[in-house]
């Protein structure tokens, strides 16, 4: 498996031994005529004449075809060889994140499909799989949808403004996965550092009798609390014909060490299954006991109050998109970020890979978390885009990095608020508040990052003016009035119909400043600067003008990378410093 790209074990906060990395080669075609499943490709190879190296999109180098152009439907297929010592386990078939619609077969037989093109899904695919030799064929349809949530992916021919190439297909790792016919299926952790616990909420395939749970919580090598935790059969007064399949168990975590972006310490936790005393499956994890909540106008980070200095962060790669070229580069990327004095990232319209929160973790970094957003609404997108970042926040809630949550950024995707008082499109915004609070009620929830936000636990500006005097004169009328459109978008902070109830207020995108230096092909916010030095010198005059208000306890800076045609970043497109790191850290930390 070294030889194969992004090799590693694709899920690094839910870990089990035996796994096979699907990465690489596989045969590919286009099918613009829609000819495919008319002619049953998934039982035919002839039509396959590329080679694509997975994960990498079509429209990448990395994946060695590299072509730009629109293709809205994709066929995938290789051959699968299963280890002979996984006999007598399912099998389970993983999908990273497949962009954006995916059907799959093996052995010519229909498995299943899945809709979303940045959430992880997968199928047990045990009973389809043939004992001398099996294949399996995946369709993509990535079609250009404006209620599709397609984040920063241009929907155009060209990339434009700040909308870049689409990646379309497979964009993350793929693999297998044995497990035993009792297994557990997902995990949801939440520490209490008031109470000096850890809430382990769990799923499983099935309840067979004399069904426990060992669970092992460690530090540092050292075992903290070892519990075992019976698993007798539960009914709910509805119904005594099926139990269920879930369940929780609390452990105790005395005088626990927090978790923060200055001393990110975790506990490691080992969960085994038992049936009659036997391990039948065993998960490797982590957890940090943190909490975060908000009050009187602050944020609180283990009820302390805590100012965060975030940047914006695209995710976006020159020679991947969307995937990293190894995830020791997105190491370097948390690592180039706290170098440069940040304590937190804000991940803007992208669901990020899972290393990239693995690091975030262990190296100590905030991250907002943001669903890529449809263009505008209607009903379609409303539930395409709900349905995802149901998946995306449940797969990424056990993360101790992860502080906010942000369904909707600027409008995108509730566009028509711009234009007119819509209460449908408000009463959607109140749903997917309240939605990811059901989810997730121990993080904060952003209504619409920027402006015309409703009902919000963080209220956040973007002003992109390059002159920190006229900054500073929009924030000061902002604070004397929360509803008057004073900033230089001409949009509403906070809607007419909700009353500012003291919510913090953070400044989450401001600055992207361009240098002429590096010409004229691309672009960055305002007029540009001569050199990199009086780059430094804006940037610190910005941050300055933010960081002198006591009522403003945050920013986020625009941006971590230059991208495609923007050329705004601290960092070039190929992710490298332009200056000295300790010069910007000087800017945005202070001497």
């Amino acid at each position: 498996m070294p030889d194969l790209p992004r090799s590693e074990y694709p899920r690094p906060d839910c870990v089990r031994a035996q796994w096979l990395c699907l990465n690489g080669p596989w045969r590919f075609a286009f099918d613009d005529a829609h000819r495919g499943l008319r002619e049953q490709w998934y039982n035919r190879s002839e039509p396959f004449e590329h080679v694509i190296t997975v994960p990498f999109a079509y429209q990448t180098p990395l994946s060695g075809i590299n072509v730009q152009d629109h293709h809205p439907v994709a066929w995938y297929k290789r051959d699968l060889t299963i280890p002979q010592e996984w006999g007598g386990k399912r099998i389970l078939l993983h999908f990273g994140a497949v962009d954006y619609k995916a059907t799959v077969w093996v052995n010519g037989q229909f498995v299943g499909e899945h809709e979303g093109g940045y959430v992880p899904f997968y199928f047990d695919i045990t009973d389809y799989l043939a004992s001398n030799g099996n294949e399996v064929t995946v369709r993509v349809e990535d079609d250009v949808r404006f209620n599709q949530p397609r984040g920063k992916q241009s929907a155009r021919k060209e990339s434009w403004a700040c909308w870049y190439t689409p990646v379309t297909g497979i964009w993350q790792s793929v693999w297998l996965e044995p497990v035993a016919q009792t297994h557990l299926t997902q995990l949801h952790m939440v520490p209490d550092i008031d109470t000096e616990t850890l809430t382990v909420h769990y799923w499983l395939s099935e309840l067979p009798e004399n069904l426990s749970l060992e669970l092992i919580a460690s530090a540092e090598g050292r075992e903290i609390i070892k519990q075992i935790v019976p698993v007798p059969p539960r009914f709910v007064r509805w119904s005594d014909i099926k139990p269920l399949q879930r369940g929780h168990c609390t452990l105790v975590i005395p005088q626990p060490q927090y978790w923060s972006p200055e001393s990110p310490f975790l506990y490691d936790l080992t969960i085994r299954v038992k049936v009659a005393g036997e391990v039948v499956d065993e998960v490797g994890t982590y957890f940090g006991m943190r909490k975060v909540h908000a009050e009187r106008g602050q944020v609180f980070l283990n009820n302390r109050a805590y100012y965060q200095r975030l940047v914006l962060d695209q995710g976006y790669w020159e020679e991947g998109l969307y995937t990293a070229p190894t995830h020791e580069a997105i190491r370097q990327d948390v690592e180039q970020t706290k170098a440069m004095g940040f304590n937190g990232a804000r991940k803007h319209q992208k669901i990020e890979d899972p290393y990239y929160y693995y690091y975030a973790d262990k190296l100590g970094l905030l991250v907002w978390s943001e669903m890529p957003a449809c263009y505008e609404y209607d009903e379609e997108g409303a539930e395409r885009l709900r349905r995802e970042w149901i998946q995306a926040v449940k797969r990424d809630r056990n993360h101790p990095c992860i502080i906010a949550w942000t369904p909707l950024n600027e409008s995108w995707g509730v566009d028509q608020l711009q234009r007119r008082k819509q209460t449908q499109i408000i009463s959607y915004m109140l749903e997917l508040y309240h939605l990811t609070k059901s989810l997730d009620p121990t993080r904060l929830v952003i209504s619409n990052d920027g402006w015309q936000h409703a009902l919000t636990d963080l209220l956040t500006i973007h002003e992109y003016t390059q002159d920190p005097t006229d900054l500073k004169r929009r924030l000061e009328a902002f604070s004397q009035n929360p509803h008057a459109a004073v900033f230089s978008h001409g949009v509403y902070t906070l809607l007419q119909e909700f009353p500012y109830n003291g919510a913090p207020i953070l400044v989450t995108e401001f600055g992207g400043t361009r240098v002429e230096a590096q010409g004229s092909k691309g672009w960055g916010y305002g007029d540009a600067v001569s050199d990199y030095d009086a780059w430094v010198e804006r940037i610190g005059r910005l941050v300055a003008a933010v960081t002198s208000r006591p009522d403003i306890v945050g920013y986020c800076y625009t941006q971590l990378t230059d991208v495609k045609q923007e050329v705004n970043g601290l960092l070039t497109a190929e992710h490298a410093p332009k200056v000295d790191p300790e010069k910007l850290k000087a800017a945005f930390v202070g001497r």
